[in-house]
């Protein structure tokens, strides 16, 4: 049974909400760093002689200067370093905590919201994110109102400015697919941490590069992993054999085919499968991965294991496993061998190079399998806790059983990173799956009223 931890600042991707309202404020940003410094720094306070690194990264949002600076000075102002990375993607950021290696890494962004939000996910030293335990023990610290005491003299931190050089973490894969003939590629870097980089990185490819042009209030907005309708018509514009779509924070992948059809997270799951040859072992994804990858898989050998949504939890179970691949629908695809947490960039590389290795175009490979039908539903309320209610876990559990009698499934769960409670439900037949979805949608809007 899997433990349930109470926390009210962390989500399932870090502390995320409307930047400079509760919980994204500079007041939380400085409980934090001082909580953490408690935690996982050496020394920290007035008489300390040893030096502590942290890295901070951002995405494009035109708040995160205020998170950025608001955490660099209250972490020098307790005596440790700061390495200012700039722009740069979430893998990126974990890739280079382990590479200097620094104590902790922040990034703040978050990823596929919209430019008014704001969030961190915090980075342990091998690139990893907090456990729900740690993070629950975070906010226990940040509760107690004991804080570290300001560092004096030459023991204050220093804060300097680091290229995060996006190539050198590529340049093997980048090198690995020169000698491919690739064809016409539309890249859609969702005006967000991939912006900067993906020019220089697909320079080479003769990549038609769209929403590249970030102004601080335009990531994610109809654009990228999270709306890759807008990479399909570019790809239909352009006559291009595919298209690649990241997410604000360059975590996440989707692709087109050249018709214009979205290949989503289980079906890059599924080529990067056949690329290792996989017929045996697991994979591993979440609660929201489709029955029709899990079949695929069950079809070679291979065990689906699923974790609850958010691509640390995926992380978590491989980094005690022998699993290798893992990721979810919505695009985080982590490759342990690579990085152990989603890195879109890598994925799509391995996925071009598979894809000219084996002479498949990338339609054929997005037909690996095929999904079965899914309705899902968004509902906006005030407080996600409404779940908890008897009368709804009730109502859950009978359309969950209604459904497993036509080979169908239903999730119901409160999103960790927005005010929504999201349903999704999926099978062979649509029909039964609007059925449910519509009366529940109903209950739930009743409720939140």
């Amino acid at each position: 049974m899997t433990a349930v931890y109470n926390r009210s600042l962390f989500g399932t991707d870090g502390i995320r909400g409307e930047a400079n309202c509760h919980p994204m404020t500079i007041e939380v940003c400085e409980g934090l760093a001082d909580a953490l410094v408690r935690k996982y720094c050496r020394s920290a306070g007035a008489k300390s002689t040893a030096r502590s690194l942290v890295l901070i990264g951002k995405d494009t949002r035109i708040s995160g200067d205020i998170f950025e600076h608001a955490l660099a000075a209250k972490f020098c102002s307790l005596g440790v370093d700061v390495a200012l990375l700039g722009v740069v993607s979430t893998p990126l950021l974990s890739e280079w905590v382990r590479e200097f290696p620094a104590e902790l890494g922040i990034m703040v962004s978050a990823s596929h919201n919209v430019f008014s939000d704001n969030g961190l996910k915090v980075f342990k030293s091998q690139g990893l994110k907090l456990t729900d335990l740690e993070e629950q023990e975070i906010e226990a610290v940040m509760q107690e109102g004991n804080q570290c005491s300001n560092s004096l003299g030459e023991h204050v931190g220093i804060c300097r400015h680091q290229n995060p050089m996006p190539l050198k973490f590529y340049e093997k894969n980048l090198d690995s697919l020169k000698k491919f003939a690739l064809g016409k590629l539309v890249v859609d870097a969702a005006n967000g941490s991939m912006a900067p980089f993906v020019e220089e990185i697909f320079r080479d490819f003769g990549a038609i590069i769209i929403n590249a042009i970030p102004n601080g209030v335009n990531i994610n907005h109809c654009c990228g992993a999270a709306h890759p309708s807008a990479l399909a018509e570019a790809v239909l514009r352009h006559k291009a054999d595919v298209g690649l779509a990241f997410d604000g924070d360059g975590d996440r992948l989707i692709l087109s085919d050249n018709n214009g059809n979205i290949i989503d997270g289980d079906h890059i799951l599924a080529i990067l499968v056949e690329a290792a040859d996989m017929q045996a072992g697991e994979v591993v994804s979440t609660v929201m991965a489709n029955l029709a990858f899990e079949h695929y898989l069950a079809s070679r050998g291979i065990k689906l294991v699923r974790t609850g949504v958010g691509d640390k939890y995926i992380a978590e179970y491989m980094v005690n496993s022998e699993a290798k691949i893992g990721g979810e629908p919505s695009g985080h695809i982590i490759l342990k061998d690579h990085l152990l947490t989603g890195d879109a960039l890598f994925a799509a590389l391995k996925v071009l190079e598979y894809s000219a290795e084996s002479n498949r175009s990338i339609a054929q490979l997005g037909q690996i399998f095929q999904s079965y039908p899914s309705v899902s539903r968004h509902i906006k309320v005030k407080n996600r806790a409404i779940l908890a209610d008897k009368h709804i876990q009730a109502t859950i559990e009978k359309f969950q059983h209604q459904l497993h009698a036509h080979d169908a499934r239903l999730v119901v769960r409160p999103s960790g990173t927005e005010p929504l409670i999201r349903i999704y439900a999926e099978g062979n037949q649509k029909t039964p799956l609007e059925n449910v979805v519509n009366q529940l949608e109903t209950l739930l809007k009743q409720e939140a009223v």
